[in-house]
């Protein structure tokens, strides 16, 4: 094998272990900046889903009846009211879910799956954290979960989150 044989092979392996350095860095950035962009997404979501929160609990439950012909209405509520809005954003961003689990909740389709209940109580155990990140895989592949405190900050909310006896009957 002559000299410029070998120095196109050394060249050759050197391009080959660029390249091959390049992609692997290249793959580690573009999904750190997708996992970012989706995170940033998936705040301002939450962001908004807080501010119809703020704005059902001061601006509407001083207005609307909290029963109706003795039936309780839903509509009294933050978190029915930041939930049926999100509902008709997945249509449009499907990828995207909200949810506000809690481990004891008045509405059973709130109460936390196990995953929830783990992530809850590390808030319960960290009270000053304010959001937590976590990645799980599903059978549809992993999913990136963005979480944040419930916490009652509203003199509103106490109505029905205080002692059972002040909550409505319906």
């Amino acid at each position: 094998m002559g000299l410029r044989a070998k120095f196109n092979l050394v060249i050759l392996a050197a391009f080959a272990v660029g390249f091959l350095v390049a992609a692997i860095v290249l793959n580690r950035v573009v999904n750190d900046n997708a996992r970012d962009q989706i995170l940033q997404n998936a705040r301002i979501m939450m962001t908004a889903a807080n501010a119809i929160r703020s704005y059902t609990a001061d601006d509407l439950v001083p207005l609307l009846p909290m029963e109706r012909d003795g039936k309780f209405v839903a509509e009294t509520v933050p978190a029915f009211a930041a939930q049926k809005n999100f509902k008709q954003l997945q249509d449009a961003f499907s990828g995207y879910a909200y949810r506000e689990a809690a481990l004891n909740p008045t509405n059973l389709v709130d109460r936390a799956h196990d995953w929830e209940a783990d992530i809850i109580r590390t808030f319960r155990d960290e009270p000053s954290r304010q959001e937590l990140v976590t990645e799980r895989d599903t059978p549809t592949g992993p999913l990136l979960h963005l979480a944040r405190p419930i916490t009652i900050r509203s003199e509103a909310c106490l109505t029905c989150h205080s002692t059972p006896y002040d909550a409505p009957q319906a």
